[in-house]
């Protein structure tokens, strides 16, 4: 009888050391674990709340753990910013314990038709976005191997700041510093030259084409030529 009261007191110990124990492993991950929040500075079109928990546990899987006393800001602002969708991320611990992101993402402003193809913004960052409508945007193609596409992209984003140009623009072809564009509307190709005068040659597109609504005899022309000072040269074939 003695016997079985100490075995069932040695197993009600082990119970409550057991529970204790779990109890304060309990208490401590959920004091050291932080709950994550996140915003975007613009309605996102690629990223949201599953997407960078995902992001976050594919990255830091038995390497970093989200922990208040393992907490490291800077290299987590490092690794998430190295997305090449990730304009910019910062990301603090606000009083109350929660992890906050601040998501800035890449905003697509013409599609580079590559293999594969890419998306660029504004300020020529090349990124891979799978889950947009790329109707809405102009594609674009070069023959040069050492174009810059900083200085392409600041280009492509003054013609479609025209609300014409950001309606029509269908392609954009670069050879040799010379830009040819072909709009959705329209079936001529347009010789736009080089960048320089950029306003002018919008203007001067806009006019010739308001005109040749009027006019059906202008649907013969194959190509318009807008480098010329203060005319536009219309070939037909």
């Amino acid at each position: 009888m003695k016997f079985n009261k100490s075995i069932l007191f040695l197993i009600f110990s082990n119970l409550i050391f057991i529970g204790a124990f779990c109890f304060s492993n309990y208490r401590y991950y959920k004091k050291n674990n932080l709950e994550i929040e996140i915003t975007f500075t613009n309605p996102p079109l690629f990223f949201n709340d599953s997407l960078v928990n995902k992001l976050l546990t594919q990255n830091f899987t038995d390497k970093y753990t989200l922990r208040k006393d393992s907490l490291d800001l800077n290299m987590l602002e490092t690794k998430m910013n190295n997305i090449p969708e990730v304009e910019n991320i910062e990301i603090f611990v606000l009083p109350d314990g929660r992890l906050t992101f601040h998501i800035t993402e890449r905003i697509p402003l013409f599609i580079f038709d590559s293999e594969p193809v890419l998306y660029s913004d504004a300020n020529g960052a090349l990124f891979d976005f799978e889950f947009i409508d790329s109707l809405k945007y102009p594609k674009f193609k070069t023959i040069s191997p050492t174009i810059s596409f900083e200085t392409t992209a600041s280009i492509i984003k003054n013609m479609t700041s025209d609300k014409f140009l950001s309606n029509e623009l269908e392609y954009i072809l670069l050879e040799k510093n010379q830009f040819q564009l072909k709009l959705k509307s329209f079936d001529f190709d347009v010789k736009f030259g080089t960048p320089n005068n950029l306003n002018k040659k919008i203007k001067k597109l806009k006019i010739f084409c308001a005109f040749q609504k009027t006019q059906d005899s202008l649907n013969l022309y194959q190509e318009i030529n807008l480098s010329y000072n203060n005319q536009v040269v219309a070939l037909i074939p």
